[in-house]
């Protein structure tokens, strides 16, 4: 008994009654939305600050956890092996994401035969996506304390005071835990919010023209989990239908909130009461969340593909080769609030220069309908690199909870 109670998170216990509010702040928004486009058009601003409000938490969250982990890897005696074993994963597993989403768009046809005309979407784009179209030296701020950690993570290292340091660490991590997940309190007010905007502002009419890419972006999601970390996960012998209904919690997290960096504070735990290595995982899974995307390379995949044969663009081979050398470098910078993964496609365009920005509001209309299926494979892509990385490394067997 004793036992199990040490086992129960934090997720167990609150985020699994959370799903029914969040289910019904869903319905209820919708509703809003479709029937009160007037009352939803003014809620924006409730999930935008509650974002700034969640990313202010989250970022040193994150900061200690990169920190903690490089600063660990001195002390384990494989370390260069893990992080050999980690550069060789995350290379392998996006680039099966960037082609799996530019063969289902080249073999769906997302945007052939669209009937769309421009003048049915809203053109609108926030401000934010503008500025940052024209900066080439935009940089997210999730990578510049990704650097700012890893740096301190090596100067804790290599400091004969590291042990104090450490736990100094660990109770700011406590402390923005204990935080966060009052901050979770508010979640169902925020989606219904959120579901309200959007419903209102780019309404049903704006999804059934573009239904199409948006199915194709979630076929290509679900293929990529069930056809290539399916594999993965059974050759290095983790089940992957139970992983998965061992992290639901977080999984409706992130669907709820359409980022998958919600459930960042709360994976450790849960993965650790399973029995994975939290020094390991604390090493891995922050650096996934900048290097590890798959849910964003099939995303901007399979958008380039929709609007090149939307524009009817014709490409050589090797213009394909070069767009899935961007895609792989600006996917990186995907990782963040709802949005991040749009200015990562942005980018995308500005740096493959053959597909024109005019009409990039074609997409953000529906983005929003996409962001779940984006924020999910990312997650769930991530927990998993984490899982195996750990299994690898450590001889005690992971234990999955009972579905």
């Amino acid at each position: 008994m004793t036992a199990q109670s040490r086992q129960k998170t934090f997720t167990d216990s609150y985020l699994r009654n959370l799903s029914l509010y969040v289910f019904t702040a869903i319905i209820c928004g919708a509703l809003a939305g479709y029937y009160f486009p007037e009352i939803g058009r003014p809620l924006e601003k409730v999930s935008h600050y509650f974002f700034m409000l969640l990313e202010v938490l989250i970022v040193p969250v994150i900061f200690i956890a990169v920190t903690y982990g490089i600063s660990y890897i001195f002390s384990i005696e494989n370390a260069i092996k893990i992080t050999l074993q980690m550069i060789i994963y995350f290379l392998i597993i996006t680039s099966a994401g960037i082609a799996v989403g530019i063969g289902f768009g080249l073999l769906l046809k997302p945007g052939v035969n669209t009937e769309i005309t421009v003048s049915m979407i809203n053109k609108s784009l926030p401000k934010r996506f503008l500025s940052y179209s024209i900066n080439p030296l935009y940089l997210s701020n999730y990578l510049l304390f990704l650097l700012l950690s890893i740096s301190a993570g090596i100067a804790i290292g290599l400091s004969k005071g590291k042990n104090k340091l450490l736990r100094i660490l660990d109770e700011g991590k406590d402390l923005f835990f204990k935080l966060i997940k009052y901050v979770y309190i508010f979640l169902p007010i925020v989606i219904f919010c959120n579901i309200a905007y959007g419903i209102s502002v780019y309404g049903i009419n704006t999804l059934l023209p573009l239904s199409k890419v948006v199915a194709t972006v979630y076929l290509a999601c679900l293929v990529f989990i069930f056809g290539i970390l399916g594999p993965v996960t059974y050759f290095f012998k983790i089940n992957l239908w139970d992983f998965l209904i061992s992290i639901k919690e977080e999984i409706i997290l992130v669907v709820a909130t359409s980022s998958s960096k919600t459930a960042f504070p709360v994976i450790f735990e849960k993965m650790e009461s399973q029995g994975y290595d939290l020094k390991i995982l604390r090493f891995v899974i922050p650096l996934g969340y900048n290097f590890n995307l798959a849910g964003a390379c099939i995303y901007l995949s399979i958008s380039c593909i929709f609007l090149i044969q939307f524009y009817n663009i014709s490409l050589e081979l090797h213009d394909y080769i070069w767009l899935f050398v961007i895609i792989s470098m600006t996917s990186k910078t995907a990782s963040g609030v709802p949005g991040s993964g749009f200015l990562a496609l942005v980018f995308t365009l500005n740096r493959f220069e053959k597909i024109p920005l005019a009409d990039i509001a074609l997409l953000y209309s529906v983005d929003r309908f996409m962001n779940e299926a984006r924020s999910v494979t990312n997650f769930i892509g991530i927990a998993i690199s984490g899982a195996i990385i750990s299994k690898i490394n450590q001889q005690q067997k992971p234990k999955f909870p009972s579905a």
